[in-house]
């Protein structure tokens, strides 16, 4: 009896840690495929930086392999796969879970693909497929002028005591000598609000983001982010201590900000 119950024991463990094995194959499969997956919802994507990676490995003849997935109004996945060996782009499509599509996988021969950029759109572009009408792969619009409404408002530094709002267009600059300049009627020009407006939709400003603002470090820089676009707003807190992806990638994103304000007539000279 004591044998019957040890073999029992024996092989529960046994299948247990065969399960277990299994999980972490399924966990580690699963986080590889999110790292060389492309989102695109609606215009707003995320990993498009994998997509640029991508882009290089196959001009510069390296082997990699993406997937797009775009998704349609009802929520059905489009699938775009792009696997490069070497010398040969394979481009398929599979539409099977799209309910109201045609249900099926098609798969072309590529040549290459490139990266169009502008300051009003981006888009990516199959070369020499069979089929013309899938050579524009993907397209993003970040024409601020096609929206009915855009302002923001960046509080940033020490205590924050800088502050850029083109809601109420007013910038407020705190100088080393403790003093603040502030400019009334302060306006970015076309082309730089079109340029931090491209940033923030390449940057999926839109999407939820996971910040943290809790750092004990003295003193230490901090951001407050409001952004009115149409009819949605979107509020945003975060420090220099958060080293997640979302702080740095919106960390980066006031540094650009930053860099373009720098660069406007109204800026004072003396900060």
């Amino acid at each position: 009896m004591l044998k019957k119950s040890l073999g029992v024991i024996f092989l529960a463990s046994i299948l247990l840690f065969l399960n277990g094995c299994r999980s972490d194959d399924q966990t580690q499969n699963k986080e590889t495929f999110a790292a060389n997956e492309i989102i695109d919802m609606h215009g707003q994507t995320e990993n498009l930086e994998r997509l640029d990676t991508f882009v290089n490995n196959v001009q510069s003849g390296v082997e990699d392999e993406v997937e797009l997935v775009r998704y349609t109004t009802e929520g059905a996945p489009i699938l775009h796969n792009l696997k490069y060996s070497g010398s040969t782009l394979t481009f398929t499509l599979d539409t099977t879970k799209d309910a109201y599509g045609n249900g099926g996988v098609t798969s072309y021969d590529c040549n290459s693909i490139r990266k169009e950029e502008s300051n009003i759109e981006t888009k990516y572009v199959l070369e020499g497929c069979p089929n013309s009408q899938i050579n524009e792969l993907l397209y993003i619009s970040h024409d601020v002028e096609k929206e009915d409404y855009f302002a923001f408002q960046l509080n940033y530094g020490v205590g924050q005591r800088n502050e850029i709002n083109t809601k109420e267009e007013k910038l407020s600059i705190y100088l080393e000598d403790g003093q603040t300049v502030t400019v009334s009627d302060f306006q970015f020009s076309k082309e730089e609000m079109n340029n931090i407006y491209r940033r923030m939709i390449l940057g999926s400003y839109l999407k939820q983001k996971i910040l943290s603002n809790s750092c004990k470090q003295e003193p230490h820089e901090s951001y407050e982010l409001k952004v009115w676009i149409n009819s949605a707003t979107k509020h945003y807190e975060w420090d220099e201590c958060d080293q997640n992806k979302d702080g740095q990638e919106m960390t980066e994103l006031v540094r650009e900000i930053v860099k373009i304000l720098e660069g406007n007539s109204s800026y004072p000279a003396a900060a």
